[in-house]
This record gives C-alpha cells, sequence and structure tokens, in this order.
C-alpha cells in the first residue's frame, strides 16, 4: 500500500528566472519580492492574472504549475503543484498537488499519494509567482503609452508603486492584461446595445458577445426589442421562436467561450416587464419542480401556469417502485422500523403520495446568464393600486412594407414600447394580467432560486448623467446587477 506523499517541492527561483528570459513581458523573481497572497486568493493570482507559458516551452520536471485537478462541465477544480515527470510522447505528466487542494482528488490511489496524472492539456506554468511581477508588467504595460523613455520611467515608478503598496488594485482584465503584449479588454464587464430584431441582428449581437467575451469581458443584454413567440415574420411567412429561446442560444455562449484558466465569462441577461414573453422569460430558468407546484397551485392566472405546467416534468413510478415504496412505509408499523430512518420513510410516503418523481424540463437553459426584469414605474403603480398591466410590443404584423423598413431601422435603436408608441408607431396589445400576478411571480422565484433579480429601469435612466452624452440605459452588466 502507498503512503501519502510527504515529500515536499520548492520553486527552483533561479531555473524560473532562466526560462522567464525566454518572454520579454515578463519581470524576473527579485530577492526583495514577498507578495504571493495565500489560499483562494493565491490561486485565483495564479490561474487567472499570472503570465504563463502556453505553448509549454519551458516546461520541465520541478516545474511549479497550476492546474485542473477534477474535471467537471460546471465546476473544474483548480490547483497547484509541482511536476515530478513528463511524458511529451503521450502529452501526459505527473504533479504532486499541493496539499490544501489534495481535497479534490477523486481518484483513492491519487488521493492517497497526493501525485496525480493528468494531459498537458490541463497544466499551465505561471512565470509570474509574486504579485510584484504581476505589478511590474502592469506599470509597465501602463506607462508605454508616454512617448519618451523618461517619461515611461516615471510613469513605471508611479504606478508600480501603487500597485505594489496595494494601494490600487486594479480590475481583473488589467491585472491579467496590461502589458501582457496580448490582444485582450482591459473592461471587465460591457452592456450592448439593444439587439435588432432581425436574424441579421441577432447574429450580429452574438458576435459582438462572443468577441467581448472571448477577450475576457462580461456582457449585459436587454432582449425586450425581440419580438414575442408567435408573432408573424412575413419575410418567412412564418411564426417568431420568441425572445426567450433567442436569448438562451446568447446565453450558451458562456459555456463555449474560455477566458483563460478557469475563469468563464459573464452575462446579465435582462428583459422588459412590458415584454409579452415575460412570464415565459422567468419561468423557463426555473429549476425547482417544488416552486412550480406551488405556482401551479396557488396563482389565478393562466398563462403563469400553463408555463409551470410546461416546464415541470413528471416521471410516474414503475409498478415495481410503487411495491418498492410501499414496502419501505409497511415497515413503519413494525419494531425497529426494518432499519430504515425516518427521512427515508418521508421520502417514500411523498413519492406514493405523488405517484412518481417531479424534475424539469431543459435544466440547461438559459443557465449561461443571469436573468432581471428591467421594471418600469407603469408596472410598480400598476402593483400598488392593483390594477391590470398590458404586455405590449410594436405591432409588426399590421405594419406596412415602409413601416416594417423604419421599423428594422429604428426600433432597436428606442428599445421601448413606451416611447415607440409616442412616436405615433401602432402597438399591439397581446394581453392583460394582474400586475400582482405578475409581481408576486417574481418574488417566489427570486425567493427560492436567486432570479430573476429586478431592475428599475426608468429610475436608472432618470438618475443617470449619460443623458448629458445623449444616451440611455440599456441594462446593466454582470458586474453591476
Amino acid at each position: 500500500m502507498s503512503a501519502t506523499s510527504t515529500k515536499q517541492m520548492s520553486l527552483n527561483v533561479d531555473r524560473l528566472n532562466k526560462d522567464i528570459s525566454i518572454f520579454p513581458q515578463v519581470h524576473p523573481v527579485t530577492p526583495e519580492m514577498k507578495i504571493t497572497h495565500k489560499g483562494v486568493s493565491r490561486l485565483v493570482m495564479i490561474d487567472r492574472y499570472s503570465f504563463k507559458d502556453t505553448e509549454k516551452i519551458t516546461l520541465s520536471e520541478g516545474d511549479f504549475v497550476v492546474l485542473t485537478i477534477k474535471e467537471d462541465p460546471k465546476f473544474p477544480a483548480r490547483g497547484t503543484g509541482f511536476i515530478t515527470a513528463i511524458d511529451r510522447e503521450a502529452k501526459k505528466a505527473s504533479i504532486l498537488i499541493d496539499e490544501e487542494y489534495r481535497s479534490a482528488i477523486d481518484d483513492p490511489q491519487e488521493a492517497e499519494t497526493g501525485i496525480i496524472h493528468r494531459g498537458l492539456d490541463v497544466i499551465e506554468k505561471p512565470l509570474e509567482v509574486f504579485y510584484e511581477q504581476i505589478a511590474k508588467r502592469n506599470a509597465t504595460g501602463l506607462a508605454s503609452v508616454e512617448k519618451t523613455e523618461e517619461k515611461r520611467k516615471e510613469w513605471f515608478d508611479k504606478f508600480y508603486n501603487e500597485l505594489v503598496n496595494l494601494n490600487f488594485i486594479p480590475a481583473g482584465r488589467v491585472l491579467y492584461g496590461a502589458g501582457a503584449d496580448t490582444d485582450v479588454t482591459y473592461f471587465n464587464c460591457y452592456v450592448m446595445p439593444f439587439v435588432a430584431d432581425s436574424r441579421e441582428g441577432i447574429s450580429e449581437h452574438r458576435k459582438q458577445v462572443m468577441e467581448i467575451m472571448s477577450r475576457g469581458g462580461g456582457v449585459g443584454t436587454n432582449g425586450s426589442t425581440l419580438r414575442p413567440r408567435n408573432t408573424l415574420a412575413k419575410g418567412v411567412n412564418g411564426k417568431s421562436s420568441g425572445s426567450v429561446s433567442w436569448l438562451d442560444d446568447i446565453a450558451k455562449l458562456t459555456h463555449l467561450v474560455e477566458q483563460g484558466g478557469s475563469r468563464r465569462g459573464a452575462q446579465m441577461i435582462m428583459l422588459a416587464d412590458w415584454h409579452p414573453d415575460i412570464v415565459e422569460f422567468i419561468i423557463s430558468k426555473m429549476q425547482n419542480p417544488r416552486i412550480l407546484r406551488y405556482l401551479l397551485e396557488n396563482t389565478e392566472d393562466e398563462q403563469i401556469k400553463k408555463a409551470a405546467k410546461d416546464k415541470l416534468k413528471f416521471k410516474p413510478l414503475t409498478e415495481r417502485e410503487e411495491q418498492m415504496y410501499q414496502g419501505v412505509v409497511n415497515y413503519k408499523n413494525i419494531p425497529g422500523y426494518g432499519g430504515f430512518s425516518p427521512e427515508i420513510f418521508k421520502e417514500a410516503e411523498e413519492k406514493l403520495r405523488t405517484g412518481g418523481t417531479y424534475s424539469v424540463h431543459n435544466p440547461e437553459f438559459l443557465t449561461g446568464a443571469n436573468i432581471s426584469i428591467c421594471l418600469t414605474k407603469e408596472f410598480m403603480e400598476a402593483v400598488e393600486n392593483d390594477q391590470e398591466y398590458e404586455l405590449r410590443f410594436p405591432a409588426v404584423e399590421k405594419y406596412t412594407k415602409e413601416e416594417m423598413a423604419y421599423y428594422n431601422e429604428n426600433w432597436h435603436k428606442v428599445g421601448d414600447v413606451r416611447e415607440w408608441e409616442k412616436e405615433g408607431h401602432e402597438i399591439r396589445t397581446y394581453r392583460k394580467i394582474k400586475a400582482r400576478e405578475l409581481w408576486n411571480l417574481i418574488n417566489v422565484c427570486a425567493t427560492y432560486s436567486a432570479e430573476p433579480g429586478i431592475f428599475f429601469i426608468d429610475n436608472a435612466n432618470d438618475m443617470t448623467n449619460a443623458k448629458a452624452y445623449g444616451q440611455q440605459v440599456v441594462a446593466t452588466n454582470p458586474c453591476g446587477e
């Protein structure tokens, strides 16, 4: 039987500096450097912000590395360790994992020794292991815009002094990108303009979101300009699949675009309270079947009931399963309870009472984004006064060819059905809903699944200084939620 490894490996600074000499962006380790951070902070620094030898040109035995210890589509476990052996031909390596990350090791034998075997594709070699190295790279990059060497030196010293003393800590994208000579963004998060309501407009929006995310930025999208489900699409003599399906397509980019290390992109997707797809938007992301059943039993609105029913999935018990659960329950009246715990009895009785197992359809739907509702003053007034509220959208089905051309050119520049109506364009009311029913739906879902969020968009536009520049608030980005 193997014993747990007590072998300690340490950083070979001389060899690391020799490797660093190949990369002009990276500053060598010097004796005065001491800031390494601890625990999660160190892992984040090494994994997300440190400059790495991504091509593994210098990777060799004894090197300090960051890697994926446990593969998982949603929550991969990252950690650090030291290379103990490399097989270049097989493209694999053995790594002695640092002790604080060994709990993520699944394989019993690997967990016992602390040495795991992984493909080179999940291993990265950080060249910056001290925060001072990152600070020097950042200061070099930020000062590089100066015209003279004297000015570059002056501003390098100023930036470095602030950074190394932690007087100022830049956003993550600056830490990662400044001075790295890579084509990434220095901005953490963006808000996109309204989406043009066409296949071309959606494709262009998707392209820009993907481009931003590939360079490390998060993105906020307001999908309120996309026509509702089943609205006529005259150009193809068909019907629209609705705003929610297109927004899910955009949300999927989060799972597809990796931004370096373990960092995934972030998205915020919003829909206005007046949009006819608002109920579908809220319920489509609900993952809790109990809440869906609660909505079915406690709401009066038929569309909310239908959306909850469509999302809810039910698998009836087989005859064998029913007999098994009944057999468990029968032990409840026998001394010793057959060794079953109260929790098992409770579960068996619940299965027999419901007749099966509840889950949800499309559990991955919209999971690539956080979702929020843009709340208007009119909606909140309707809630307070217990009034009905109209779900509306431009009446595209009635527009003439000329009106449709104007719509295609200008609707996404306005993005608000109220403003569109003020301009004299025809609006279609798809249906009315009791404002408090919609408000309760938002609150129930937010309470038990943390979504949707709410964004008082009228208040934001009343208070923003963007108006002074002829602009408006469209949405928030993920950082601003």
